[in-house]
């Protein structure tokens, strides 16, 4: 697909287990930042020219929106670039995985919350709907669990993980796991 013209970003989408299962890992942005004031997002910003790549984008602005060690985090792969019309963005998002014992710095100027949610609780409530934005109807894939709302940019990249990554991470009936683990 030809993109648009846009300036590159990139964000990653943080797998870590909890008891056995996997969870992925949300911010919730803070009203000083310049776009999607308030929004849950997965960490990730726009490409610096000191950046080879937008991996190192992702993983850099991973640690500086969350202070999690950059060593602990293993990329297992990307998805498909997704433009922003609104903002002007071309969108990467990759995928990592981090230990299941880990902390947060979170940074107060960019992060009002960090949020971890089960990836099987997102497959189950994930859903195409209409929501009214700016008096105009936009058709998108909503996240709505524990009282967070994900849609946007945020919930097609969640979207294309759990149609395109997921099934291929979890097993099947009877199947033994196949996830991916920080260790490896």
């Amino acid at each position: 697909m030809d993109l648009p013209p846009g300036r590159a970003a990139a964000v990653l989408l943080m797998l870590f287990e909890r008891d056995g299962e996997p969870w992925l890992v949300f911010t919730r942005r803070t009203q000083h930042v310049q776009h999607h004031k308030g929004e849950i997002s997965f960490p990730g910003g726009a490409r610096d020219d000191d950046d080879p790549d937008t991996e190192r984008t992702a993983l850099r602005e991973t640690v500086e929106e969350l202070g999690v060690d950059a060593d602990a985090i293993r990329v297992a792969g990307r998805l498909d670039e997704i433009p922003t019309y609104v903002t002007g963005y071309n969108v990467t998002p990759f995928v990592a995985v981090i230990a299941e014992q880990h902390s947060y710095r979170p940074s107060p100027a960019e992060i009002d919350e960090v949020i971890e949610l089960p990836v099987e609780e997102l497959v189950r409530v994930g859903r195409r709907d209409v929501i009214v934005r700016r008096g105009f109807p936009i058709e998108t894939n909503v996240f709505e669990t524990r009282g967070y709302f994900i849609w946007g940019l945020t919930g097609a990249i969640l979207r294309q993980f759990l149609d395109e990554v997921w099934p291929a991470l979890s097993p099947g009936e009877g199947e033994e796991q196949q996830r991916p683990s920080a260790a490896g």
